[in-house]
């Protein structure tokens, strides 16, 4: 059986932090689902860690998965697991991954046509649920300018329900972004609850390919940003409500671009 000390123990503890994530370049993904989803993506842990006597039977098979990955798999009593778990109760089985390191210049990919952009995005669950609005209208990469919420950190992983396994990340500046719209390689389209005109037009061709960027909903996008957008986007809603969650919006957007391009060429 495959042993762990004390000291590594305590390295894993640490990932709960931005501070120990950026030492080690690892993130931590916990429980049965997430996990799940990294095997469907075919991303495989450093190592996983598990204690039987937390996990049903689906956990056992999944372990068994993972073993015929060849993902060093180690077991631990139920209080190692509690003691180490971002949860008051470990869920049982938790993964350790390599932070993945992305270049901006693989937006030039030609299979990237639809982008979102997360501009100060700070609040985790907003955040990773964008990521898996993102995984699942095609919007790879994800963009985060400004103060975003570390995509890493266990409550941004939780939320996103496993698509963080699924789409490219990848923090950049608002002049990185501005280079590829000025080279008209993007048409960078801003969520935008002040614009006026609330609409797109999608049979404009500069829409074949696309940045849809998304700020905070007390905030709005930066100054930057709404700088270099082509147009600027305003949902249509009862007045009786001032605006709506910023996942909320992204996702209605999403939405409506992978149905007006995506969709149609599918």
């Amino acid at each position: 059986m495959v042993s762990i000390t004390k000291k590594e123990l305590k390295e894993i503890k640490s990932l709960r932090t931005r501070k120990g994530r950026r030492a080690s370049g690892r993130f931590a993904a916990e429980g049965v689902r997430l996990l799940e989803e990294a095997i469907r993506h075919d991303v495989r842990p450093e190592l996983l860690l598990w204690s039987p006597a937390l996990l049903a039977e689906r956990g056992h098979q999944l372990v068994q998965q993972f073993r015929r990955r060849r993902v060093q798999v180690v077991e631990l009593a139920a209080r190692e697991l509690n003691g180490i778990s971002e949860s008051v109760t470990s869920q049982g089985i938790m993964g350790v991954f390599d932070i993945p390191q992305s270049s901006f210049d693989e937006l030039l990919r030609p299979e990237h046509r639809t982008v979102l952009l997360c501009d100060g995005i700070s609040d985790p669950g907003n955040l990773g649920t964008l990521l898996r609005c993102a995984l699942a209208f095609r919007f790879n990469p994800v963009l985060l300018t400004g103060k975003c919420a570390d995509p890493y950190a266990p409550k941004v992983v939780r939320a996103s329900v496993g698509a963080i396994f699924g789409v490219d990340l990848i923090r950049t500046a608002a002049a990185d972004v501005a280079a590829l719209v000025d080279r008209g390689k993007f048409r960078l389209i801003a969520a935008d609850v002040n614009d006026r005109t609330g609409t797109v037009d999608f049979k404009d061709t500069r829409c074949n390919r696309l940045i849809l960027a998304v700020g905070s909903e007390a905030e709005g996008l930066s100054e930057s940003i709404l700088k270099i957008s082509d147009c600027r986007w305003r949902l249509e809603h009862e007045r009786c409500v001032d605006s709506l969650n910023a996942a909320v919006a992204a996702a209605i957007m999403m939405q409506g671009i992978y149905h007006h391009t995506i969709g149609k060429r599918n």
